[in-house]
């Protein structure tokens, strides 16, 4: 847009990863980002390329994606945002599109980034109408143990042992804030993990290694183990990816967006990632 004023401009994403090969533009295969530029390009009449705040790969939900672009001044939010949600496909919605300063960038500005993820313990968890959001494990889990090992994993220290591959450039140190569970009313195990960064894949091990010691497959020293990095323990194959989401990015304004995942029981008034009242967590019940 040579001869245009252009304007920056931040949008909140939700997407059903079910049929998309992830975040970024592949080779082959739907992309979220492939829909959204898309969908930007038919309504700018012009390539627009966008940053987003990290990747989520395939299979993977996001309820609070949040993501940069440039458009013609002359747009205004509230109709950037209508035509966007007019123009991408039925699994992807704009939840909001604000300005940002020109430099702002959703990645390096990011202070925190918040994942959840869903466990179905109960029979229905298999129903068709709900395993492809959910981990149907449909099966048990000791509670106490569960709660015991999390509590090893906030701290900052390397999370090597739990990435299918990491950043040689960044290396594999991560800050976590925040790693906790609770039931939400259709009984199924939340957990839900603040970090700085994260690795690839690292919230999926990390989930079916605390699994694997409620369901008494694992014994709670191999988390340690595992945050210690020694080599004599490996980790189990990862979570599935329908079980997880991501559901905010925080800056230095805030999260932008409340904690839960949209249509899931347990995103109310005392929704911690809200900025309010602590849920029931397992240290709770």
């Amino acid at each position: 847009m040579p001869d245009q004023a252009r304007a920056r401009f931040r949008a909140t994403v939700h997407y059903d990863g079910t049929a998309f090969r992830g975040w970024q533009i592949q080779a082959e295969g739907r992309t979220v980002q492939q829909v959204v530029e898309a969908a930007l390009e038919r309504l700018l009449d012009v390539p627009t390329r966008i940053d987003a705040a990290g990747r989520t790969d395939a299979g993977v939900h996001a309820a609070g994606q949040e993501i940069a672009f440039h458009a013609p001044a002359r747009w205004a939010a509230p109709e950037l945002r209508r035509g966007l949600n007019a123009l991408v496909a039925d699994d992807v919605w704009i939840e909001q599109v604000t300005p940002a300063a020109d430099d702002f960038h959703p990645r390096f500005d990011a202070t925190g980034r918040r994942y959840e993820y869903l466990v179905g313990t109960s029979e229905d968890a298999r129903s068709p109408l709900r395993r492809t959001r959910i981990w149907a494990l449909a099966h048990e889990v000791d509670e106490e143990a569960l709660r015991s090992v999390t509590r090893l994993i906030p701290g900052e220290r390397s999370f090597g042992a739990f990435a299918r591959a990491g950043q040689p450039e960044r290396g594999t140190r991560c800050r976590v804030e925040e790693a906790t569970w609770w039931r939400n009313s259709l009984d199924d195990l939340v957990f839900r993990i603040v970090a700085d960064r994260f690795l690839h894949r690292m919230v999926r091990y990390l989930v079916a290694t605390l699994v694997e010691v409620g369901t008494g497959r694992r014994e709670p020293g191999e988390l340690r183990s595992l945050l210690a990095e020694e080599e004599t323990v490996r980790a189990p194959s990862p979570a599935p990816a329908c079980g997880l989401y991501l559901t905010g990015v925080r800056y230095a304004d805030g999260w932008n967006r409340p904690g839960g995942v949209p249509g899931v029981p347990g995103r109310s008034e005392d929704d911690p990632g809200s900025g309010r009242s602590e849920p029931q967590t397992l240290r709770d019940r």
